[in-house]
């Protein structure tokens, strides 16, 4: 279903979209943004100005240095200012919920990824991916696996499951409870049949902290966060558990490719936009950034970022974020009846 960005939009594409909107009879009417802007709520106007993108995190993260790439080409293509809006709190609830209540006039927009259907299956928040007109989907993180310290016992997938099943229980690994990376473990431990002793340790620099120190013996985290500890030779990755070998990392094993049978979705970045907003406004966004995903700028400033640019029309991310959720309720509910 993912697919990159290798075919430019086509000429016919981009007729139908201005035609759309020089067709809509919509009524062209201003509605204040979570900035408090004002612009037309009528995609043959949009935008009229200034274009909040919500993004649930702290400034200077991985979410939050993805959303300013992609801001400051949209501002430069559509000719108003798209402004990166950190909201952060609440596990990232509270710039969920922001957008939500937004007015649906295109000034608005969630950039976010697979943690806006964990908070919801997890009792975070009271909204997912339907909560929302979808968005494009743009980026992709699959650089996402397990790493170990260097002196470990175990520096492959089928050597740590091995030991686990040698050693029931007694592997501690450090998670996030509730969060990404929990569901990740969980997902591992289904597919395997091995058995952790889970401790919730906090963010991801906080694993890395604690796998360093000798307190867990193993941690799940993203690659661009345990790099400097690969590189320094304190810590090993024992592969991605994905399809293929990450574009960025290309050094770094599947587990596929070790004999092991587990897939689990990396994060998946997109844009979301209040439920009713008009069709042509969406129509009118995808378009260009779907375009814009075409630039070879854009797709290097992604790269360099340690994430694929992968863009995925809003019905194809609607239907990924179906089956992510899916198994996001599978693994939360087989997590609370095993507790």
């Amino acid at each position: 279903m993912k697919k990159r960005l290798l075919a430019l939009i086509t000429g016919a594409a981009l007729v139908g979209t201005l035609l759309a909107g020089c067709g809509s009879t919509s009524e062209n009417t201003e509605s204040p943004d979570a900035a408090g802007n004002t612009g037309s709520a009528s995609g043959g106007g949009w935008p009229s100005g200034p274009v909040s993108i919500v993004v649930p995190a702290s400034a200077g993260g991985g979410t939050d240095l993805l959303a300013r790439v992609l801001a400051e080409k949209l501002t430069a293509k559509l000719g108003q200012s798209f402004v990166v809006v950190n909201v952060t709190g609440a596990g990232g609830s509270s710039g969920i919920n922001q957008v939500h209540e937004a007015a649906p006039d295109g000034n608005t927009i969630l950039f976010f990824h697979n943690a806006l259907l964990i908070n919801n299956v997890t009792g975070v928040s009271d909204y997912s991916y339907e909560g929302f007109a979808v968005g494009p989907h743009v980026v992709t993180d699959n650089a996402t696996g397990f790493y170990v310290s260097a002196d470990a016992p175990y520096s492959t997938y089928p050597e740590l499951i091995d030991y686990c099943k040698e050693h029931p229980g007694e592997v501690t690994m450090g998670v996030e409870v509730g969060g990404f990376t929990y569901m990740m473990v969980k997902s591992f431990e289904a597919a395997t049949g091995v058995q952790f002793n889970l401790v919730d340790v906090g963010s991801n620099s906080d694993k890395c902290t604690a796998l360093l120190g000798g307190h867990i013996d193993i941690m799940p985290n993203q690659y661009s966060t345990a790099k400097g500890y690969i590189e320094s030779g304190d810590f090993v990755a024992l592969g991605f558990p994905a399809e293929e070998r990450s574009a960025v990392y290309p050094d770094v094993p599947t587990a596929k490719e070790q004999g092991v049978d587990w897939l689990y979705n990396g994060y998946e970045f997109g844009f979301f936009l209040p439920k009713d907003t008009p069709k042509d406004i969406q129509d009118t966004f995808d378009t260009a950034v779907a375009e814009l995903m075409e630039d070879e700028e854009v797709q290097q400033a992604i790269l360099d970022l340690g994430n694929e640019p992968t863009y995925l029309s809003p019905a194809d991310y609607e239907s990924q974020l179906a089956d992510i959720q899916t198994e996001y309720e599978d693994l939360w509910a087989a997590a609370n009846a095993a507790a």
